[in-house]
């Protein structure tokens, strides 16, 4: 009896542990749109994003005026947030989407349905 309560008390806390693993290390993503009327701008600002610590990859394409970031070590992203990222820029963002990286599906540009 004892042997199969062990059994049962190791396997319990493998899922545990597989569990909680997986749950903390999701990636996040966001991706929008944005009006940056100059590259170098543009370049400064993806530079400065590349020093946060919750950004794992960002990329701002200057002639579709889109970006992507990928997050790591969040397990929640806001809108508000994420947009904050764009500093002064921020109130240039539309067409902004959030989801789960891998699970969510990212929008091909051009984006369509946009609802902000």
């Amino acid at each position: 009896m004892k042997e199969v309560l062990s059994i049962a008390l190791f396997t319990l806390l493998i899922s545990f542990n597989g569990f909680t693993q997986s749950t903390s290390n999701v990636q996040l993503f966001g991706q929008c749109m944005f009006n940056i009327e100059s590259v170098d701008d543009l370049n400064q600002l993806t530079e400065e994003m590349k020093l946060n610590p919750a950004i794992e990859m960002v990329r701002l394409d200057f002639n579709t005026q889109r970006a992507l970031i990928i997050t790591k070590n969040l397990q929640t992203l806001t809108e508000s947030d994420f947009i904050s990222w764009f500093g002064v820029y921020s109130n240039t963002i539309y067409c902004t989407q959030i989801g789960v990286y891998g699970v969510d599906e990212i929008e091909k540009f051009p984006f369509v349905n946009c609802q902000n």
